[in-house]
């Protein structure tokens, strides 16, 4: 079994890797010289450190960083401009907090993703457990300035946090041509959304100038609810720490789910965070001999609400086609039904009852893959690792199944 998952394991990673695809690009060396390149799209989440070119597709790959690229851009998508200057790097995690109001500024360089460009640039660099902007000004031929925000602790007291916000004279000393906009300054959040609209706003009313760097992939996040009916083919259950038994033959029963997925806004929404609530039903029976004698076991009206965690990788094929997998755990299973015990019986006398365990949490896991047609259509292999049927404690039935899953995304 570990050796198969290996192998599956290897193989779905070769597979996220193939879908990382050369696009058509530019660099600008340090040297101020404009190349036509392929660049490996990545989508990244966080600012990268470099990245990954190619001159044609026959070409060997090449690495571009900072200290050697001065400016690097995928059409249609993101832009990179090279920063030496200052960056403070204090966390913005509660915990981690420092106890200087001042920013704790270290050189670059570093790639910022520029966000706004025109009159006024706007650009963002995110790190580990930091977000910071930075602007520049055309008109002045100004260099990159960080724009200053910090949480930090008051007085070094761990309970009392303060913040920071420097950046908001720095907007009213940036847009001091505009009292729209310095009136507009005083309300503005240290957000994406928030500067870049102030930006934005002001370009397109100086000089018409404002330029959104595009993206041909949506980066907000997206919901999806979808209804999965299905089957579950449960394994034979073998039935231990009791009395001599054959347990249980495998059966098939029906299943059907409620699934709410949140489509991240990072890596051009490939991945995303699902839960799907799932009521599955389970009956089964089966004679056993012992001394001679042939006993009954029987679980009757059974069923079970499963509550799956997963994170799932999209995996395009073309504009409407795409194959996915996903790995998660079953936070929590509920016994649902009225049926509270395996019943043992002898010529219709019940000599033995199992206790059914009531509720089980992160006791099993889920692995799937599967096919997303439209972003309507679904269907799904799924394989669910065993879950004991039994109190704690006692003996053990260990139920594990495979699904298959058809959906419709309702929106």
């Amino acid at each position: 079994m570990k050796k198969t998952f290996s192998v599956l394991f290897s193989f779905c990673i070769a597979l996220i890797c193939a879908q990382i695809k050369f696009e058509k690009g530019y660099i600008i060396n340090s040297n101020d010289v404009k190349k036509e390149v392929l660049i490996k799209n990545q989508g990244w989440a966080n600012n990268p450190n470099n990245f990954i070119y190619k001159t044609d597709e026959k070409s060997e790959e090449s690495t571009g960083n900072p200290s050697t690229i001065k400016e690097f851009g995928i059409y249609n998508d993101v832009k990179y401009v090279t920063y030496n200057g200052n960056i403070d790097y204090s966390s913005d995690n509660t915990g981690e907090l420092s106890s200087s109001k001042e920013p704790e500024f270290k050189k670059g360089p570093v790639f910022l993703k520029e966000i706004v460009t025109g009159n006024k640039n706007l650009y963002s660099y995110q790190g580990q457990n930091i977000t910071r902007y930075f602007y520049s000004d055309s008109d002045s031929n100004t260099s990159i300035q960080p724009l200053i925000y910090k949480k930090y602790f008051f007085n070094g007291n761990n309970l009392q946090i303060a913040t920071n916000e420097e950046y908001i004279d720095q907007l009213k000393a940036i847009f001091s041509d505009d009292n729209i906009a310095q009136t507009s300054a005083l309300k503005i959040k240290y957000t994406n959304n928030d500067l870049k609209k102030i930006f934005s706003t002001y370009n397109n009313k100086i000089s018409g100038t404002n330029q959104e760097v595009p993206s041909k992939i949506k980066r907000n996040s997206k919901f999806n609810l979808a209804i999965r009916p299905g089957l579950n083919f449960y394994s034979p259950v073998e039935i231990t720490k009791t009395f001599s038994n054959d347990g249980l033959p495998s059966k098939t029963g029906f299943r059907i789910g409620v699934e709410a997925e949140l489509i991240l806004p990072f890596n051009k929404n490939k991945w995303s965070v699902v839960v799907e609530p799932t009521l599955s039903l389970y009956n089964n029976k089966a004679t056993i001999r012992t001394n001679d004698n042939l006993y009954n076991i029987n679980i009757d009206n059974y069923s079970f609400i499963s509550i799956p965690l997963s994170v799932r990788h999209y995996m395009f094929i073309n504009d409407k086609s795409k194959i996915f997998i996903n790995a998660g755990i079953n936070v929590l299973t509920l016994k649902t039904s009225s049926a509270k015990d395996f019943s043992v019986d002898y010529a219709g006398y019940v000599f033995d009852r199992l206790n059914l365990s009531s509720s089980q949490a992160f006791k099993s896991a889920v692995f799937g893959i599967g096919y997303s047609y439209n972003n309507k259509y679904i269907i799904e292999v799924r394989y669910n690792t065993a879950i004991n049927l039994f109190e704690e404690k006692g003996p053990e039935a260990n139920l594990k199944y495979a699904s298959l899953i058809l959906g419709y995304n309702i929106f």
